[in-house]
């Protein structure tokens, strides 16, 4: 992939978006015709010298930016406390649930994962409809009100940990992530990956202040419930400054959703209006979708239980709460850097090398039972399981054909992210079982890893032929 193509790849949107600011051009010496035009052809313009200009920031630099960091001190909360369930999982296991197996406590993490991401469309569906704002004030609400709810759950009360935690924290997921993940894809044209993965950076140094604090509130003099009302108040600031911060890209999207579906109808009935999406389920999507499934069933065990193996193991369990942020920490980096890295060399060429890396290391967590080991684990699964997370949506859109929705696309994208992710806990937590056969978990977790990265070569390719094929016809 070219570097225009890493350039634009990223963030082909069906349309620019409408602002009152004026655009912010970054101009890049590139004749016009050797533009192949395979990124958003509203977002580029060739002057008279056959120049092309690139709208960096389409509503202006200061509006794209704050959207970041309003995206980021929600996502901080809201997505920082699911991250970081590994916490949840041991403290339930060991303490509060007493009685439930921890597949059946992988059922709470595993329920809000489905709302986040298995619900995607949902969302994205809303956002194109106009309602994107909307959404993420409900789902703050949602969240914030959960976090002070489970405050007040009783000791052994499966049902109540799994209502508050699982379903009403889960629905706050879902109105949250994929709308603010949207609407700050749609603010840059250049530095996608880039902002996008500084957005997915706030989830695991979230994850990285929860494992800590939550695991000295639990296991010290503060207790359960006053360690999760002093996270609630946490929260509740930090939502007011980030959706003060958010600002919508695109005006008028109500009308322009009406105007499409009137387009869609004429079509139907005979007429000539063009439909304005392209297809969705072309063969790299598709391959793209199930390759999200079988890396999100396969990064479980080492996402949910690799504080409880450690512990299991006669590691010291100081170094053992820690562990969890070691990982997030070290997952900081791999959200972000990769995503410079990508918006030069393409999302999907970074992606798949990063996976690749995951399936591999995640047979090491044999080594989890050393101090060493568990440290060298959590830093390198940490490192590039992150930059999976951050250039997933990114590569989605970059394999996306022109004319795509990519609210509708990245919302469906999401799902097979979050069956998996729901789905996934309790597999491994059944395939664990009562007598803990962490052999049979690891080799699970490491062959799933391993064909979404197979799944991942074959989409690349696909679109890559499809992109020559398209160039080929442009040129005749």
């Amino acid at each position: 992939m070219d570097r225009q193509a890493a350039i634009e790849a990223p963030g082909q949107t069906t349309e620019s978006p409408t602002c009152a600011t004026p655009f912010v051009k970054h101009t890049e010496t590139r004749t016009a015709e050797n533009y192949t035009g395979q990124g958003n052809p509203t977002a580029t313009s060739a002057n008279a010298a056959g120049v092309v200009e690139v709208d960096a920031f389409p509503c202006g630099r200061w509006k794209a930016w704050s959207t970041v960091i309003g995206a980021f001190l929600i996502q901080f909360h809201v997505v920082g406390i699911l991250t970081g369930f590994g916490v949840f999982q041991e403290y339930y296991t060991t303490e509060w649930l007493l009685g439930y197996t921890a597949s059946d406590v992988s059922w709470i993490g595993g329920i809000q994962y489905f709302f986040e991401l298995g619900l995607g469309p949902v969302a994205g569906r809303l956002y194109d409809e106009g309602y994107g704002r909307l959404s993420i004030l409900i789902g703050s609400f949602l969240s914030m009100f959960s976090f002070f709810m489970l405050s007040l759950v009783q000791r052994n009360q499966y049902y109540q940990v799994f209502l508050v935690q699982g379903v009403g924290m889960g629905l706050g997921l879902m109105f949250v992530f994929g709308t603010t993940m949207t609407m700050v894809s749609l603010h840059f044209k250049r530095q996608r990956a880039l902002a996008m993965g500084i957005v997915a950076a706030s989830s695991p140094l979230g994850a990285a202040m929860y494992t800590i604090v939550l695991n000295h509130f639990f296991h010290g003099s503060i207790g359960f419930a006053w360690g999760m009302r002093y996270i609630a108040f946490a929260t509740l600031a930090c939502f007011i400054a980030g959706n003060l911060l958010l600002h919508s890209p695109v005006k008028g999207l109500r009308e322009k959703a009406r105007e499409r579906r009137s387009k869609i109808a004429q079509q139907a009935d005979g007429g000539s209006g063009p439909v304005a999406e392209a297809p969705l389920w072309d063969a790299p999507f598709v391959l793209t979708m199930i390759s999200a499934l079988l890396w999100s069933l396969g990064a479980t065990p080492p996402n949910f239980y690799m504080q409880l193996y450690a512990e299991l193991h006669g590691v010291n369990l100081q170094l053992c709460f820690y562990s969890f942020a070691i990982l997030s920490f070290a997952s900081i980096f791999g959200r972000i850097v990769p995503g410079w890295l990508a918006d030069r060399w393409g999302a999907a060429n970074v992606f798949i090398p990063s996976l690749a890396v995951v399936a591999l290391i995640s047979f090491a967590m044999f080594g989890c039972g050393h101090p060493a080991g568990l440290v060298v684990f959590a830093i390198i699964f940490g490192y590039f399981f992150g930059s999976v997370i951050a250039l997933y949506m990114p590569m989605v859109s970059s394999m996306a054909p022109p004319g795509a929705n990519m609210g509708r696309r990245l919302g469906v994208s999401l799902s097979p992210v979050g069956v998996g992710s729901f789905v996934g806990p309790p597999i491994a937590g059944a395939i664990l079982g009562p007598n803990y056969d962490w052999w049979k978990t690891i080799v699970f977790s490491g062959v799933m890893l391993l064909a979404a990265c197979a799944f991942n070569v074959a989409a690349l390719y696909i679109h890559r032929r499809r992109l020559k094929v398209n160039n080929t016809a442009a040129k005749a």
